[in-house]
């Protein structure tokens, strides 16, 4: 006999034969030895700070997660607070993937679920009002927050902005080069830390892979391409060449403009060429937040950036020689890599990006819109009266 049989293990091929979700019959040589799992469970849970969340992958799961769900029973009991199983959040051969996919909504579930809780607080009698709550997944379908996972979530803002401009963008037109007949649209939303790009011509395009941050994503979401440009982007001078970003000046501190001691960034560019206007904002600037955005502060920025540059590199100030120069040579330097991304949804996948329109949304769309639809070739800009909530 085997040392498998040994120790009460059946041999392969020899067993009860149990129905999987792929429709083969299987045999268990091996369950999960429950005692064990629960001695390294409990090693997790006395870790300092304690692991409370946790991501479960069995190589044959996809065909039979009963030892995920097992397993999963075990850890809830035990204190664990979240809890996910491969096979309920991607039911696919892949292992790595897979698991990688289960990881991602371990780690994210817990914050959208706070979130959440949070926001439906705010409600009187939720669920005895008969109102339907539903969240934007990142594939543009809804999903009640009870079902709503972090692998879900993480293209759910693009997507809405998605479905907000094929339903409000996509409609005959009557300028050339798509008279009469729906202009295919290209989805522009630019952020505070990063743009987003899609295309629509009468269908959502999906993907049912993507790999974001280095991490392989195993589930549904629309064709969407990210670049890290966006309002808070950070400009520097590397090595005699304007970069901008991937760093990005976030909220707090913000840009040099916001007064808060941050970094110079595209909107401070943009608000040194006047197209962003200050009058127009709300005084929630500066420390006290009840300052205007402060246009002086973004200028002396540039100038010192400019006079730093000059001592380093003084053939610089040829083609450069005011702080509106440097500014507008950031902004080049940001539509490009913006639109980079464009060119690979049409022009790399055989449309002609001309056939086109521009829809632009998202806090600071407009403001580049015009600029990269002449580099792009587009004749179309179309800016929604409501672009800035689309996503």
């Amino acid at each position: 006999d085997s040392e498998e049989e040994e120790e009460g293990y059946p041999r392969a091929g020899v067993g009860p034969r149990y129905p999987s979700h792929t429709g083969d019959e299987l045999i268990v040589l091996r369950p999960p030895h429950l005692p064990t799992v629960r001695t390294q469970l409990q090693h997790l849970l006395e870790l300092s700070p304690p692991i409370h969340s946790l991501a479960i992958c069995l190589l044959h799961s996809y065909a039979y997660p009963i030892h995920e769900r097992d397993i999963a029973t075990l850890a809830l009991s035990m204190g664990f607070q979240s809890v996910h199983c491969s096979s309920d959040v991607s039911p696919m051969v892949r292992m790595v993937t897979r698991g990688h996919t289960a990881c991602a909504a371990a780690y994210l579930t817990p914050s959208i679920s706070s979130y959440l809780d949070g926001f439906m607080a705010g409600f009187e009698d939720l669920e005895g009002s008969g109102v339907r709550l539903s969240f934007m997944k990142s594939d543009g379908g809804l999903t009640p927050a009870n079902a709503f996972g972090g692998h879900q979530a993480i293209l759910s803002g693009p997507a809405g902005g998605v479905i907000g401009y094929a339903k409000t963008s996509y409609h005959s037109s009557s300028s050339p080069p798509n008279t009469n007949k729906p202009t295919p649209v290209i989805g522009f939303d630019m952020g505070g830390t990063s743009t987003d790009v899609s295309r629509y011509a009468g269908s959502l395009e999906h993907v049912f892979e993507t790999t974001t941050a280095g991490i392989s994503i195993q589930s549904p979401q629309l064709d969407i391409n990210t670049v890290a440009a966006g309002g808070g982007s950070r400009l520097f001078v590397r090595h005699g060449m304007l970069v901008v970003g991937p760093e990005s000046s976030g909220a707090h501190p913000g840009p040099v403009c916001y007064g808060k001691g941050g970094y110079l960034s595209v909107t401070d560019a943009n608000l040194v060429l006047g197209r962003v206007l200050p009058e127009y904002f709300p005084k929630i600037f500066g420390v006290g937040e009840d300052q205007p955005l402060d246009v002086h502060a973004s200028r002396q920025a540039f100038q010192d950036l400019l006079a730093e540059i000059s001592q380093t590199d003084p053939a610089f100030l040829e083609t450069t020689p005011t702080i509106e120069a440097l500014a507008y040579g950031f902004l080049r330097v940001a539509n490009e890599a913006m639109c980079r991304p464009i060119r690979n949804l049409t022009q790399m996948k055989g449309f002609d990006i001309k056939s086109h329109k521009l829809c632009c949304f998202g806090g600071a769309g407009p403001q580049h819109a015009g600029a990269m639809a002449r580099s792009l070739g587009m004749r179309i800009v179309e800016v929604h009266g409501f672009g800035g909530v689309l996503s």
